[in-house]
């Protein structure tokens, strides 16, 4: 693994605190950016809810990413 710049961008938070408020915060933006999950029931072939996924997927990241 190579390190680029000054600061360690691991994935992983060695110290249980910071990796606690790091997930919070995570969680709390992922929260914000989830669209409403529809009621009822719903049928469909498998590629119907691949396709769904996917869309629900991209609402996601462009929220996100401020698209």
């Amino acid at each position: 693994m190579r390190i680029v710049g000054t600061r360690n961008r691991s994935e992983f938070e060695p110290d249980p605190v910071l990796a606690y408020r790091r997930g919070k915060a995570l969680d709390a933006m992922l929260r914000t950016a989830a669209p409403k999950v529809a009621r009822g029931v719903t049928r469909g072939s498998h590629a119907h809810f691949n396709r769904l996924d996917d869309e629900r997927r991209m609402r996601i990241a462009r929220v996100l990413n401020g698209a």
